[in-house]
C-alpha cells in the first residue's frame, strides 16, 4: 500500500471538520443508533427531547417514543440493518424529558460503524406544522359545515359561470342538486331571472379590491327546477385575489314564506280593523300624548268625532287633578316600567257628563313606533249596582255580625268561608284561622262526624229528608265539648250553605238537673213515707222486746235471740234516720262551731273500733281558722259518714289522716261573676281498699253501695250537706291504695231565709 500524499490527508481532515460543524450546527436533529442505543446525538436532537448526550447514551428508542409505537420502531430498525425494505421517511411521536409529545419526521439510513451496522437518522420536528395542518383542517371542516348547514342558500361561481359551491339550502330552495349545477347540466343564465345575472355582475364590476361593491338583501327572483319564478332576498360580492376578482359569491333567502306571512298579516290586519271598528268596547290608540285612532264605539261613548279626537289627549278627557297621573302612567308603560294593568277612570263626554269606565291599556307598535292600545268599558251602571250591593252587603253583614247566634258559611268542599263574631266566641278560633282554611268537621265531635258529612253531601245532591235542624256536639279550640243546636240551609243557586249554631249546653244541663231533681223529689217523698211507716212499728217491737226481757228472765239462748232482735231494730232505726236526714228540707241554721271539737269528739267515740281494726289516726288543724259558721249538726253528720266509710275500707288496719285549712280568696265553681271568698277546707284520707274508677261517678247516688252492709245513703247525704252550704266536694281514689275526700265550703254562711248567721259562741 502506497502512503497517501500529505495534501490528501489534509483534505480529509478539512472535510471531516466541515461535516462535523455541519452536523453540530444543523437545525434538524441527527442521531446515530446502534445496538438499540443512541451512539451519538447532535445538539439539535438534545434540544428537541430535552435530554443531553450522556443521558441518551444509556437510552434506546423505546425510552423516548410513545409506548404504543415503541415495538414497531425497534422492529423497523432491526429489519433495516438486515437490509430489508423499509420506508425512507415516516413520522414518530417522541416523548420529551417533560413527557411532552413531539411529532418527528424520521429519515433513517444504514451505515457501518466500528465494523458493525448502525443507522444514521435525520429527525425534523414537525409538531407545529402538524398542529397547523390540524387547525386548518378543523377550520375547513367548520367552514364546510357552516356552509352546508346554513339556512340561507350559498352559491360561488367563477367568471365563466362555473358553480364552485352549491350548498344544501340552495338545493332545497331551487330543487336542483349540487351535482347538476357543478356539472353544468343547468346554465346559470337560465337559473337566474331574465337579465338578472348580467345586472348583478355589472353592479359588482363597479367595485375594486380596496373598495368592493356589494349587493345586500336586495329583492329579486330566480327560476326553480319546476320552472316557477320565486322571490328571493339576495346578497352578492366578489372574492378578490390581489387586485383581481376571481369568483363571485351569492347568498339568498327564499321570500315565499315571508310573502305568505305578509299576505296573512294583511288579511289579519283587515279582519282586526273590522273587529275593532265593530267592537262593543271602546278602543283607541294613544301615541305621543295624542289619540291616533278611535273606533266607532269609543266615539259614540264620548260623543266626539274622529277629527276632534285626533287633537285630544288624556288631559282633555280626565279630571284635571288626575291628568298628570294618567299621562305619567302612559310614559312609564311605554318605557317598560311597572304600572297598573287595569284601573277605573272617569272620562268627560262632549255633552259635559262624566262617565265611569274600566280602563285596560297594553303596549303595541303603531305605524312603526311604540304606542298603547286602550280598551274601555262603560261601568256607570255597574258602579251604581255595586254601590247598592255594598249597601245591602253592609246591612246584612252588620246583621250577621251583631246577632246573638254563631253563624258560618260553608263551601261545597266543607271549608268555612265566613264566620261572624259570635262564632269566634263560641269556637275559640280567630276569624283568620277559620275563613278559607278550616273544614267544618274540625269543630264536630268524632262521634257526629260521619252523620254530618253525610248530611252535607246529601244536601248538595238535593236529596229529600235531609234535616235542616238537629243537635250535635261542638268541639271548641280548647277541646271542650258543647251540646249545640244547628239550623242549616242552602243558598239558592249556589253550593254554599248558611249555618247558625246555638250552644244549648247549659239548657241540657238544666234539663238534666230538673229531671234529677224531679226523680230525687219523688224518691225522697217515697222514702220519707216508707220511713214514717216503718219507724212506729219498730218502736212497738222494741218496746215489746224490752217488756219480755223484764217479765221473764231469759236463758242464754233466748238472751242471744233478743240481743239479735234488738241489734236489728237499732240498724233499722239508723237506716230510717238516714232516710229522714236525706229527705229533710234544704234549710240550714248556721252558727259558729269549732271544727276541731267536732272531729276530736268523733275520733274519741271510735277509740275502741280504731284499736280493734289497728287503724292509726293523724290530725292536722289550722288553729288560726278553726271556727267556721255552719250548720253544726249537719257538718258533724258529714264528717261522721266520711270517717265511718274510711274505717269500713280498712278492716285489716291502715292509717286515717284528717286535716283542715283556710283558703283565702277561693273561687268556687259556678260562683256568680267569678267572685272570690275565704273557704274552709277539710281533707279526709285513708289507706283502704279504694274505689274502682268506673264507680267514682256513681258514689254520690242514693242507695248505691258495694258494701255487704250499708244503706248507700251516706255519701248521698254528704253531697247534700255540701250543696246546702254552697260548697264543693272532690274525691280521688285508687283501688288497693286508698281514697281522699276534700270538702270546701265558704267560711261565712247565711241561713236558709237569707239572713246572716248569728254569732252565739262556739258549740261543742
Amino acid at each position: 500500500m502506497h502512503p497517501q500524499p500529505a495534501t490528501h490527508t489534509k483534505a480529509k481532515k478539512i472535510s471531516k471538520a466541515i461535516f462535523q460543524t455541519m452536523v453540530e450546527k444543523a437545525s434538524d436533529g441527527i442521531f446515530v443508533y446502534q445496538d438499540h442505543r443512541f451512539y451519538y446525538v447532535n445538539p439539535a436532537f438534545e434540544k428537541i427531547l430535552g435530554y443531553d448526550q450522556r443521558e441518551l447514551e444509556h437510552m434506546g428508542l423505546t425510552d423516548v417514543v410513545h409506548p404504543e409505537t415503541a415495538e414497531t420502531i425497534e422492529q423497523r430498525y432491526n429489519r433495516r440493518i438486515r437490509g430489508e425494505n423499509e420506508p425512507d421517511r415516516y413520522d414518530v411521536i417522541f416523548l420529551t424529558s417533560n413527557r411532552e409529545e413531539r411529532i418527528i419526521s424520521l429519515s433513517p439510513s444504514v451505515i457501518t460503524l466500528g465494523g458493525k451496522p448502525a443507522t444514521l437518522n435525520i429527525a425534523r420536528d414537525i409538531t407545529e406544522r402538524m398542529r397547523m395542518l390540524d387547525h386548518l383542517e378543523s377550520s375547513n371542516q367548520f367552514l364546510k359545515g357552516l356552509i352546508e348547514n346554513s339556512s340561507d342558500a350559498i352559491i360561488a361561481t367563477d367568471f365563466n359561470g362555473n358553480p364552485l359551491i352549491f350548498n344544501r339550502a340552495a338545493e332545497e330552495i331551487t330543487g336542483y342538486t349540487a351535482d347538476e349545477m357543478i356539472s353544468r347540466k343547468i346554465s346559470m343564465d337560465g337559473f337566474m331571472g331574465r337579465g338578472e345575472r348580467r345586472r348583478i355582475i355589472t353592479l359588482l364590476n363597479k367595485g375594486t379590491a380596496d373598495n368592493p361593491c356589494r349587493l345586500v338583501a336586495e329583492e329579486t327572483s330566480l327560476y326553480v327546477k319546476d320552472g316557477t319564478l320565486i322571490p328571493i332576498s339576495l346578497s352578492a360580492s366578489y372574492v378578490y385575489q390581489g387586485a383581481k376578482p376571481v369568483a363571485g359569491i351569492s347568498i339568498f333567502r327564499d321570500l315565499r314564506p315571508i310573502k305568505e306571512v305578509q299576505e296573512r298579516l294583511k288579511a289579519s290586519e283587515q279582519k282586526y280593523r273590522i273587529l275593532v271598528e265593530n267592537a262593543n268596547d271602546g278602543i283607541f290608540v294613544y301615541q305621543d300624548h295624542r289619540i291616533k285612532y278611535a273606533n266607532r264605539k269609543f266615539r259614540e261613548m264620548l260623543g266626539y268625532t274622529e277629527e276632534e279626537l285626533a287633537h285630544m289627549g288624556f288631559k282633555d278627557l280626565v279630571r284635571p287633578e288626575l291628568a298628570s297621573l294618567i299621562e305619567g302612567r302612559y310614559v312609564k308603560r311605554i318605557r317598560g316600567e311597572a304600572v297598573p294593568e287595569q284601573y277605573e277612570i272617569a272620562l268627560l263626554g262632549k255633552d259635559g257628563v262624566w262617565r265611569a269606565f274600566e280602563f285596560n291599556p297594553s303596549i303595541i307598535e303603531y305605524e312603526g313606533r311604540v304606542a298603547t292600545q286602550n280598551i274601555i268599558r262603560d261601568i256607570t251602571q255597574k258602579r251604581k249596582a255595586q254601590k247598592a250591593l255594598r249597601a245591602s252587603e253592609a246591612k246584612y253583614r252588620t246583621t250577621v255580625e251583631h246577632t246573638g247566634t254563631a253563624i258560618m258559611l260553608l263551601e261545597e268542599n266543607r271549608i268555612i268561608s265566613l264566620v261572624n263574631r259570635q262564632m269566634e266566641k263560641l269556637s275559640g278560633y280567630r276569624r283568620e284561622e277559620m275563613e278559607g282554611k278550616m273544614p267544618f268537621t274540625q269543630i264536630v265531635h268524632a262521634d257526629d262526624h260521619d252523620r254530618m258529612v253525610g248530611y252535607h253531601k246529601a244536601r248538595r245532591e238535593r236529596m229529600k229528608d235531609v234535616p235542616s235542624e238537629y243537635e250535635f256536639r261542638f268541639v271548641d279550640k280548647q277541646g271542650h265539648v258543647k251540646d249545640s243546636f244547628i239550623t242549616i240551609g242552602m243558598i239558592p243557586g249556589t253550593k254554599q250553605s248558611i249555618v247558625s249554631i246555638m250552644d244549648i249546653t247549659e239548657m241540657k244541663q238544666m234539663e238534666q238537673e230538673l229531671e234529677k231533681t224531679r226523680k230525687m223529689a219523688l224518691l225522697g217523698e217515697m222514702s220519707a213515707h216508707v220511713a214514717h211507716e216503718v219507724r212506729n212499728p219498730l218502736q212497738q217491737i222494741k218496746t215489746g222486746v224490752e217488756l219480755l226481757l223484764q217479765s221473764t228472765p231469759p236463758d242464754d239462748r233466748q238472751k242471744k235471740l233478743f240481743e239479735g232482735i234488738t241489734s236489728g231494730i237499732d240498724n233499722l232505726e239508723a237506716f230510717v234516720t238516714q232516710i229522714l236526714e236525706w229527705t229533710r228540707s234544704g234549710k240550714i241554721r248556721p252558727k259558729p262551731y269549732s271544727v276541731r271539737n267536732i272531729i276530736d269528739g268523733l275520733i274519741f267515740n271510735r277509740t275502741e273500733r280504731l284499736a280493734r281494726q289497728s287503724v292509726s289516726v293523724e290530725t292536722s288543724f289550722d288553729v288560726d281558722h278553726d271556727t267556721v259558721t255552719v250548720d253544726g249538726i249537719q257538718l258533724r253528720q258529714l264528717m261522721e259518714n266520711l270517717i265511718d266509710n274510711a274505717l269500713d275500707a280498712m278492716p285489716e288496719g291502715g292509717s286515717l289522716t284528717i286535716s283542715t285549712s283556710c283558703l283565702a280568696g277561693y273561687t268556687f265553681a259556678g260562683a256568680t261573676g267569678g267572685a272570690a271568698t275565704d273557704a274552709f277546707e277539710l281533707r279526709i284520707e285513708d289507706t283502704g281498699c279504694g274505689i274502682e274508677e268506673e264507680d267514682l261517678h256513681r258514689i254520690f247516688q242514693p242507695f248505691f253501695t258495694k258494701k255487704s252492709r250499708g244503706t248507700g245513703l251516706g255519701l248521698a247525704l254528704v253531697q247534700k250537706i255540701v250543696d246546702m252550704h254552697r260548697g264543693e266536694i272532690d274525691v280521688k281514689s285508687r283501688a288497693g291504695i286508698g281514697t281522699e275526700f276534700v270538702i270546701r265550703i265558704p267560711v261565712e254562711q247565711t241561713s236558709s231565709q237569707g239572713e246572716p248567721a248569728e254569732d252565739r259562741g262556739q258549740r261543742p
